[in-house]
């Protein structure tokens, strides 16, 4: 995982699938924490590079609801971007926000997620209807 900007990693750690994931969530790597210390800007830019061969669409995070949602999306500021025979995930936290796990602004991003695929919804998808016809 690489950041930009005044950030050092002090901890990362794989561990076992949360049990909290919802099924259609296929997860690649198992959790994934890290805590970053930074400095100046509040939102600190991640890459975290996966094998291209893993099933992943995302990374996938807990906002304060309960709901996971892909950082890695353009909904989240993010991406997902093929490299050669690696996937680089691209991700914004914010020190303090809704993905900041201590959810205080200290200098401290606390995040954890998971790497993995979930089907895409018809959400964002334009319904195929006749040019003069209505769609509900």
């Amino acid at each position: 995982m690489g950041t930009e900007g005044a950030a050092q990693i002090t901890s990362l750690t794989q561990g076992d699938r949360s049990a909290q994931l919802p099924s259609s969530l296929a997860s690649s790597l198992g959790s994934i924490a890290s805590t970053v210390a930074i400095t100046g800007n509040p939102a600190e830019t991640f890459s975290l590079y996966v094998d291209g061969s893993l099933p992943a669409n995302g990374f996938w995070v807990q906002d304060s609801q309960g709901t996971w949602v892909n950082l890695a999306s353009a909904a989240y500021g993010g991406r997902v971007v093929a490299q050669g025979n690696k996937l680089r995930l691209d991700f914004q936290i914010t020190d303090g926000g809704a993905f900041d796990r201590d959810g205080k602004a200290d200098g401290v991003i606390t995040l954890q997620g998971e790497v993995g695929q979930m089907p895409l919804t018809i959400v964002g998808y334009a319904p195929e209807t006749a040019q003069t016809g209505f769609w509900f």
